[in-house]
């Protein structure tokens, strides 16, 4: 069979001359859409594939023996196709990407949220302390200073500094047991 045989076959609808292009063409075709959507699954590359030989059988009408070959032709659509397809997936993959740093971006902020409401509770129950747990408590977990330098600052022993930091921890973790 010559192309302008294929052509008019496939215009009168003939199912064999449409096997015929498949089997012959199928391959390089494959080739061409793997080498744009190399990433893409086989199930991709098929359908690009697929919808080639489609175009073809939908208007054969559109390739010109003169002007090309069939091999030529059919690779320029399957071409076009893959760069299509590559396109609508990309697409796909950046809304994805997008909508993941939506919804991160989302739950940095309700995290923030709830860790200030947390801090302000925390805030409120060390401020019902007695002094100078209080005090005690500030300096060393706001203010970050050690048990020797609050002792000396608040003229106590360090051992009391230690057992008030141990008292008023023991008060915050109930607390915050008993208020979930």
């Amino acid at each position: 069979m010559n192309e302008e045989q294929i052509r008019k076959a496939i215009a009168n609808r003939d199912p064999e001359a449409m096997e015929w292009v498949m089997n012959h063409f199928a391959g390089l075709l494959w080739k061409i859409a793997h080498s744009i959507l190399h990433d893409a699954s086989n199930e991709e590359i098929e359908e690009c594939v697929a919808d080639t030989f489609f175009a073809f059988w939908q208007k054969p009408e559109a390739f010109q023996t003169g002007q090309s070959s069939l091999k030529n032709y059919l690779g320029t659509i399957a071409k076009h196709k893959a760069i299509d397809r590559y396109r609508k997936i990309n697409r796909r993959n950046e809304l994805t990407y997008d909508e993941h740093v939506h919804s991160a971006g989302t739950q940095d902020v309700l995290m923030q949220l709830i860790s200030k409401e947390n801090d302000a509770e925390l805030e409120q129950m060390i401020e019902s302390f007695p002094e100078p747990d209080r005090e005690i408590v500030k300096r060393r977990f706001y203010n970050g200073q050690k048990p020797h330098e609050i002792s000396e600052a608040l003229s106590l022993q360090i051992r009391q500094v230690n057992n008030k930091l141990y008292r008023s921890r023991q008060r915050l973790r109930t607390w915050w047991n008993n208020r979930k």
